[in-house]
């Protein structure tokens, strides 16, 4: 008797703590449009930078029900966040060890870009658990060859789910997804990184060719710092998420 007790506690503390369910929210790379006719790809060759640590970090963030969701969104992202790149540029890259800046010009590397990423969901259903929106906070740390920083492309991937929901469990976050990447590759052209001295200034300051538009705006760390304590201020994030976020900036400088 004692034993059916503890465990039907143990299923009513379950039932209201809620569960995190796994999903995956890696982007349909067929759903991610190539450059049209009238542009051109860069004749540049970029190596893009995710550390392991980060491929095998798991984000829990809200479902619906009161249940969350967990996933990689690193690990998820990695391939069409390549394919991206690869729509932009000459040829892409996984650096798999920290940049060494001395020897990526002999490795025939122009750039290298290093991604951060913050996600959040959430659902407007009570009886379900697979979240109905989501968003992908997407930064692009760019540097060339010298280790000099060229600037910081951010943008942010929204998405939606509504009957899809039902079959597909993480169909929010990879439209959310490729929203993000789709913004990202059209950022990069607006950008249009440098292949002359020219577009530097005296200093040696980075002078885009083109005016930047809202989506790749430059954030500070204490403007990063900020929006992650915002985002736990209003319960976006647990304090574990918050702490790992901010360690991760912090560790950047």
């Amino acid at each position: 008797m004692k034993i059916l007790a503890s465990t039907f506690l143990i299923c009513i503390a379950t039932t209201l703590a809620g569960c995190a369910h796994p999903i995956k929210v890696e982007p349909d790379t067929s759903k991610l449009q190539a450059l049209g006719t009238n542009t051109e790809k860069s004749n540049a060759i970029v190596g893009y930078y995710i550390p392991d640590s980060l491929i095998n970090l798991e984000v829990t963030t809200p479902g619906g029900g009161g249940d969350n969701v967990r996933y990689f969104p690193y690990r998820d992202i990695e391939i069409g966040y390549k394919q991206t790149l690869k729509n932009v540029f000459k040829d892409a890259t996984r650096l798999i060890a920290t940049p060494d800046f001395s020897r990526l010009k002999q490795q025939g590397i122009d750039y290298v870009i290093q991604p951060e990423i913050l996600t959040n969901s959430g659902s407007t259903g009570f009886f379900t658990w697979p979240p109905t929106n989501f968003t992908v906070d997407l930064t692009n740390n760019i540097r060339d060859a010298n280790g000099r920083h060229l600037a910081n492309v951010r943008v942010v991937g929204n998405g939606s789910a509504n009957n899809e929901r039902i079959f597909d469990h993480g169909f929010a976050g990879r439209r959310a997804m490729e929203d993000a990447l789709q913004k990202t590759q059209n950022a990069l052209i607006e950008l249009r990184l440098p292949h002359t001295k020219n577009q530097y200034s005296t200093e040696g300051e980075f002078k885009p060719q083109a005016p930047i538009g809202e989506s790749p705006v430059p954030r500070a760390t204490s403007e990063r710092l900020s929006t992650l304590q915002d985002l736990k201020d209003k319960g976006l994030l647990s304090q574990s998420e918050y702490d790992k976020k901010r360690a991760e900036i912090l560790n950047s400088l």
